[in-house]
C-alpha cells in the first residue's frame, strides 16, 4: 500500500505579484510506505536500532518487551 498527502489547489495557493513567474509545481507521487523504528542511544552513540514490524500497535506491552528482549541485551 502506498501513502501520500496530496496538497489541495486551496493550500498550495500562493500570492504573487503579476508579472513573476507562476511557483514550480512539482509531480506529487507516491511515496514509500512509512516505516517506524525505535532508537536508544547513550552519550556514546547508538546503542539500538529497532525496526517496529509492520503493523504493530505500539503500546505500553511492545515498548516494555523490546526493552526487555532488545534493548537489555544490548546493554
Amino acid at each position: 500500500m502506498l501513502m501520500f498527502n496530496p496538497e489541495t489547489k486551496r493550500q498550495s495557493a500562493q500570492w504573487k505579484h503579476t508579472n513573476s513567474l507562476p511557483p514550480k509545481k512539482f509531480r506529487v507521487t507516491a511515496s514509500a510506505e512509512k516505516m517506524m523504528v525505535a532508537m536508544f542511544w547513550d552519550s556514546e552513540g547508538v546503542i539500538l536500532t529497532h525496526w517496529v514490524p509492520k503493523s504493530t500497535i505500539v503500546m505500553g506491552e511492545t515498548y516494555e518487551d523490546v526493552l526487555q528482549m532488545k534493548f537489555l541485551p544490548a546493554l
